[in-house]
């Protein structure tokens, strides 16, 4: 029996059977095949094979790989480790090493990654991890990594971006946000670039963040904007619409760079609520009580805690309150007259507040900037709480968005965005004087591209108007593409797509 077990084990048994001792039958074609003798420890499977190899060869080859396979599985066999291959897996590698280097490479684009600090590597924690992880690995001190590496991986990072503005890539037309913003130890100036790629596909990528020195007057900002173009080498002629913040010095900078800019939506939302809030004597007041309650809670560990407690009582959410100014001192609570005003002023407020969320979505265009501010201007004409001084404040803001929003409907890519938007058209404008501009705008746009020529001005005009048909039906297709569907060339469309309101660039750092 145990012969028989031993014999199982070769391929060629998945071939035959075994009735008699010494002999086995061929599944294939019933045929006996002898396997040399009736004796169990004198039999082989010589024969076997032989029969396969002749009258079925094609089973023969596939038997034959079989055969070799097991062969091969056989010979691995484990095998104790040497003194030799113990030793070298603790050597530690050579910082010439490609394996090192690899690690290098990884240690330091996590870091980048991450945002995290070059003292990461110095750290015990981080030491301890790498220490089994891979014993052979040498880690270098944080100079090493800030130094040497950073350079590689930000030269990477910048040939990638380079790659990604191409007008092979991004189109002729890009659009820009910018901001001055204050570090923790110098001012400084954030550029970020926005693009449609030709998959259509929203992309953003941050250009420069430069230190400013001196007074950051128009002359000043509008150079160094420019500087940070050349950097890149991106042409004047490729800025569609440059988005910055309400600043004095910002536009006049902006201006003198003869560039096509846009005050930041959100920005100047916030300007006309301060408006609205500064309006009102009753307001001041009310706002002025608020900032010191949150003052008071923020600084008393004991008032905190029983805030807690009366908010588990009552099944309200455990949230903190907010703190708009960092005052001490004592406070005295809201008077009924008082606690109406602030209710009435949170209606008043939340329209602004759910507008500026939608321009602020990663998916909203310059599009959505008329029609909500349409909307907001309706709601602030319509019947509101009757409090005294909130009427009043209502008017003041609406006043302020008139002012602060007055020229939008001149600014060309604002405008035609909303246009070629299928969710809004012509459907929101002001006046009727402002799509007769908008289509006059769009005409402009599809003849200063090249055209093939045309016999006379009937077919001219025929074909203007086909051109204006199609590049209008592609840009209404803002749902995802189908997988059989081709994205469409060209970048006349899809630089109206830009954005509404300026990234927070202090947030990235």
């Amino acid at each position: 029996m145990a012969a028989l077990k031993k014999r199982a084990t070769s391929a060629v048994w998945e071939y035959y059977t075994q009735t008699t001792q010494g002999k086995a039958v061929c599944k294939t074609c019933k045929v006996g095949v002898s396997m040399g003798s009736t004796s169990a420890k004198a039999t082989n499977t010589s024969n076997l094979w032989s029969h396969l190899r002749i009258h079925h060869p094609g089973i023969y080859g596939t038997a034959q790989g079989k055969r070799e396979s097991e062969s091969q599985q056989g010979t691995m066999t484990p095998t104790q480790p040497t003194m030799h291959d113990m030793f070298e897996k603790q050597k530690k590698w050579p910082s010439s090493d490609n394996r090192s280097i690899q690690m290098d490479k990884l240690i330091t684009e996590m870091i980048v990654t991450d945002n995290r600090p070059f003292t990461l590597v110095s750290d015990v924690g981080f030491k301890r991890l790498m220490a089994p992880a891979e014993p052979r690995y040498a880690l270098k001190n944080e100079k090493y990594y800030r130094t040497v590496k950073l350079y590689d991986v930000h030269h990477k990072v910048v040939e990638k971006i380079k790659a990604l503005i191409q007008p092979e890539n991004a189109g002729h037309s890009l659009s820009f946000t910018t901001d001055c913003w204050s570090g923790s130890t110098e001012s400084l100036m954030t550029l970020t670039c926005h693009f449609i790629d030709n998959a259509w596909t929203r992309k953003q990528v941050v250009l420069n963040t430069k230190a400013m020195h001196g007074s950051h007057t128009g002359e000043y900002i509008g150079e160094t904007f420019l500087g940070m173009l050349d950097d890149w080498k991106i042409s004047k002629d490729r800025v569609a619409l440059l988005l910055r913040d309400s600043g004095a010095t910002m536009v006049k900078g902006m201006r003198l760079a003869e560039l096509p800019d846009l005050s930041c939506t959100a920005h100047s939302l916030q300007l006309v609520v301060i408006d609205g809030l500064s309006s009102q004597r009753a307001v001041i007041d009310v706002t002025a009580m608020l900032k010191k309650c949150a003052t008071h809670f923020h600084h008393s560990i004991l008032a905190k805690q029983r805030l807690r407690a009366f908010q588990k009582d009552l099944g309200l959410p455990e949230h903190n309150l907010v703190q708009a100014a960092g005052e001490h001192g004592g406070f005295a609570c809201p008077n009924s007259h008082q606690w109406d005003i602030v209710s009435n002023l949170v209606e008043t407020l939340i329209p602004i507040e759910e507008v500026t969320l939608e321009v602020s979505h990663n998916n909203s265009s310059a599009s959505c900037i008329i029609p909500c501010l349409t909307v907001l201007k309706m709601l602030f004409q319509g019947e509101g709480p009757t409090t005294q001084g909130i009427r009043t404040l209502r008017q003041v803001m609406r006043e302020s968005l008139d002012k602060r929003f007055s020229k939008l409907e001149e600014t060309k890519m604002v405008v035609l965005a909303c246009l070629l938007d299928p969710c809004y058209k012509n459907h929101v404008f002001s006046s009727d004087a402002t799509l007769t501009k908008a289509k006059e705008w769009l005409k402009e746009d599809v003849t200063s591209q090249e055209e093939p020529a045309a016999t006379d001005e009937s077919t001219r005009k025929s074909l203007l108007l086909q051109k204006i048909s199609v590049r209008k039906s592609r840009l209404l297709q803002k749902g995802p593409m189908r997988k059989t569907e081709e994205p469409p060339k060209g970048n006349g469309e899809n630089r109206y797509l830009v954005v509404a309101v300026l990234m927070t660039c202090s947030v990235l750092f």
